[in-house]
């Protein structure tokens, strides 16, 4: 048993975790004393939610019950073999799934699984064109809007960060690196400077459900020389309409830019 875990309830299984490197995939693999248990994370997706997959299991099968304290992101690192960012992200999404959440002073606890009360997007897996449009379509109607209130309620602290998370994708453009998380930064404190609790918390969802999207369009846009910089535009014109307090402003670019942003995913013509 790793230093810093308490030892499991009578009955519970003792999980031991091993880390295969295999080529050019990383299998991880999750064993329970009970044969027919299995944690195991496939090849395909990507390590924060092979995490979070297994975590939420976990949660499922009693293993931490409601209201228990989430072991540190230092510990769940070990234990997965993975990086802290990775346990990071994984966390990040078990909370838009309802089933964590952070508590100043205590951590990151547990969540009753059956106290869930919000609506899940089904059939976005397919990535159907039709799933896209629609998915799409929902995006721009709230964040437009969503952009318009931070607008309206913005401070110079909020500005601030915002504009750190607009260097941070100007960086991955000039480095030719992946720029997913600080673009999904920026529209998370666009949804928190809102003001607006559950547009905050919608907009956490609908982030987690668009990161593989966000990521498809980034790297379709880094096979042309000049798309990476009209992207990086188009965050910047959202940026400047809430700096400057201009809420028409800010919906029309924000609007524009998820337009812009079906596009480059093959979908031509969006219903707003």
């Amino acid at each position: 048993m790793r230093r810093g875990f308490s030892p499991p309830r009578a009955g519970q299984p003792v999980l031991k975790f091993a880390l295969t490197l295999r080529r050019r995939s990383i299998k991880l693999f999750c064993m329970v004393s009970r044969s027919s248990d299995n944690y195991a994370l496939s090849a395909t997706p990507r390590l924060p939610e092979q995490v979070a997959a297994i975590i939420a299991r976990q949660i499922g099968d009693g293993l931490y019950v409601p209201g228990a304290k989430l072991p540190p992101e230092s510990q769940l690192s070990e234990v997965f073999g993975v990086s802290r960012s990775v346990v990071r992200e994984a966390i990040s999404r078990l909370k838009t799934e309802g089933l964590l959440d952070s508590r100043q002073g205590k951590g990151v606890m547990v969540l009753d699984p059956a106290a869930r009360t919000f609506f899940r997007m089904k059939g976005l897996e397919r990535h159907s064109k039709q799933d896209l449009s629609q998915f799409y379509e929902m995006r721009a109607v709230i964040e437009s809007e969503t952009a318009a209130l931070a607008a309206c309620r913005r401070n110079l602290k909020d500005l601030g960060r915002l504009r750190q998370a607009l260097a941070r994708m100007a960086q991955a453009v000039e480095e030719q690196s992946d720029g997913t998380q600080p673009d999904l930064e920026f529209h998370r404190i666009i949804a928190e400077m809102s003001g607006n609790k559950y547009l905050r918390d919608l907009m956490g969802y609908v982030n987690a459900k668009a990161e593989s999207f966000i990521r498809v369009a980034r790297e379709h846009s880094s096979r042309r020389s000049r798309l990476p910089l009209k992207v990086q535009q188009e965050h910047e014109r959202i940026f400047a309409a809430i700096a400057a307090g201009d809420a028409k402003a800010a919906r029309v670019d924000s609007l524009q830019h998820l337009h812009n942003a079906a596009r480059r995913l093959g979908i031509n013509k969006l219903g707003v």
